[in-house]
């Protein structure tokens, strides 16, 4: 682990609690086997709890930022600041991969760079930043980190193609084709459906990044025959 103080000046937080900022960089794969007896804890839990705050101050942000705007634009406006594509891109540029506390079989197989580790750091640090500082503290963070980026609408495939659906009657269903690899370390197929035909395929990390692949494969598909 690295030194706090260089994390913090990075992140522009200061914690009370090291242990806390310790947790949302230990990734899952340095949990202890049950059977040694000594079980760590990771950030997962920090993670899920990030979650749940970035969603709050995302939505409170832009309930004041767009006060004239309907439900449905501010759906999509939030999915643009809380996706995984955005919060991976932002925890890259803060470097947050290689502070990632991780075995070294996770290390090898290119987990400093893996765009879900990042993403889940991320929410796991703004979780550990409420439950150290408080709301109020957190919402400075958030808003430094993510609210205050410019961030391109057109990364979200999913919310494109959901319009697309409405203009053009289309009915849409993901599915799951199969899943590879240990549990820290899956890679999602899924196939897209548009009125019960396939239409396109993507993969990623999870199976939101999977989706968001097979959106952006058909989507391209389309562009492509009415040039």
């Amino acid at each position: 682990m690295p030194k706090y103080s260089i994390i913090e000046k990075r992140l522009g937080v200061k914690f009370r609690n090291k242990q806390l900022l310790k947790l949302s960089f230990t990734h899952s794969s340095c949990v202890s086997n049950q059977q040694e007896k000594v079980i760590k804890k990771s950030n997962e839990t920090l993670e899920f709890l990030g979650d749940a705050v970035l969603e709050l101050l995302t939505r409170e942000y832009l309930f004041e930022k767009l006060s004239e705007a309907d439900e449905g634009t501010l759906s999509e406006a939030k999915k643009m600041y809380t996706n995984s594509e955005t919060l991976h891109k932002i925890g890259q540029g803060l470097e947050l991969g290689k502070f990632l506390i991780m075995n070294k079989g996770e290390e090898l197989c290119g987990g400093r760079d893996r765009s879900s580790n990042i993403a889940g750091c991320l929410e796991a640090l703004i979780g550990a930043v409420y439950l150290d500082r408080g709301l109020k503290y957190a919402k400075k963070f958030v808003m430094q980190t993510i609210l205050s980026q410019k961030i391109d609408q057109h990364e979200d495939y999913k919310s494109r193609l959901n319009l697309w659906a409405m203009q053009n009657r289309g009915k849409i269903s993901y599915r799951i084709a199969k899943e590879e690899g240990p549990a820290h370390h899956k890679t999602f197929y899924i196939e897209l459906y548009v009125n019960d035909t396939r239409m396109g395929q993507g993969s990623g990390e999870t199976k939101k990044r999977a989706e968001q692949d097979a959106a952006r494969d058909f989507l391209q598909k389309i562009e492509i025959s009415t040039v």
